[in-house]
């Protein structure tokens, strides 16, 4: 079986991991089929270091005649489009004749367009569980973003004592913490919560810098720095801490996706983009979860206190 999988138009790494989900489960639904990923971005490649699907396809110079063309070519048995903006996509999709076609959107008028269109308003939940819904809804299952899992071997269980930073904030600074509030955080867990058997620190590119102020221990407890760790090696993480605690970035999403224990920090990037709308499609609330938004007043993510932080770990350490 050949499946084409049209992607949402977003290059960001974070954005990337949230459809990692949607194809652990499609493997499982068709664990033979041969999946094509569809993007605009090559960034999409990323989904390539696991083993979830087969190629991807860049069509981002593509005239609408063109990826119609391309579609019909490519002789799919099946296309899942998680594109829901782009008109251009549904109707390229309603012309190549696939014989099974899903997607969804909040456009009723693109029922038209598949064999099976699932009404979804964007916004309404969080993203992971968006692009599952379409599959659960064609599949008649209850698929959820901790499918992750099925990504690494779990067979020898992992000790669960390790606290887990995560600093970065790609999309700019109104998104990090600051360096020295993660430390002062992590020395006033450590403690007062000396159980901890690592403190283990997540940097990309744009915190590679931070390697020189981060010390050997911390009350201590050994630090360990993980440089831009493998999807894999970030599961394995996130399933081996007691507690994390990160910004809203890219690798954030797999530790809220496997819903372990986690407090996020958001920044609020004007007055007229509150945390608090990004936070309805971008931040998964499960039961260990805790998101920490800065003052009314100073709107600035770095008026976030570091008591205030340290003070809420330590319950959920403690619950």
């Amino acid at each position: 079986m050949k499946i084409a999988v049209f992607v949402p138009s977003r290059p960001h790494f974070g954005n990337i991991l949230t459809q990692l989900p949607f194809f652990c489960a499609l493997k499982t639904e068709y664990p033979n089929a041969k999946i094509e990923v569809w993007s605009k971005f090559e960034q999409s490649k990323i989904l390539l270091t696991v083993d979830t699907i087969s190629s991807v396809i860049n069509y981002k110079k593509f005239s609408f005649f063109h990826l119609v063309n391309e579609l019909k070519a490519s002789k799919y048995d099946a296309v899942y489009n998680l594109y829901s903006g782009s008109d251009k996509v549904h109707a390229a999709i309603k012309l190549s004749n696939i014989k099974q076609s899903f997607g969804h959107s909040s456009n009723t008028l693109h029922k038209y367009c598949y064999q099976h269109h699932l009404h979804i308003n964007k916004g309404f939940q969080y993203i992971a569980n968006s692009h599952l819904s379409l599959l659960n809804a064609v599949r008649g299952k209850n698929y959820t973003p901790n499918i992750i899992k099925s990504l690494i071997d779990t067979s020898i269980p992992k000790e669960s004592l390790g606290l887990t930073l995560l600093p970065g904030g790609g999309a700019g600074d109104y998104k990090r913490w600051a360096l020295k509030h993660y430390l002062a955080t992590a020395e006033q867990i450590a403690i007062h919560y000396p159980e901890l058997s690592v403190i283990n620190w997540v940097l990309g590119p744009d915190e590679k810098h931070y390697e020189e102020s981060i010390p050997s221990t911390i009350s201590n407890i050994p630090t360990k720095i993980h440089h831009s760790p493998t999807i894999s090696s970030l599961i394995e993480l996130a399933l081996s801490s007691k507690l994390s605690i990160a910004n809203d970035c890219g690798p954030t999403h797999i530790f809220q996706m496997l819903t372990v224990p986690l407090i996020t920090l958001w920044g609020w990037k004007s007055q007229e983009a509150s945390p608090y709308n990004t936070m309805s499609e971008w931040f998964y609330s499960h039961e260990n979860s805790w998101a920490i938004a800065p003052n009314e007043v100073d709107k600035c993510i770095n008026s976030i206190t570091v008591d205030k932080v340290s003070s809420l770990a330590l319950a959920q350490l403690r619950r």
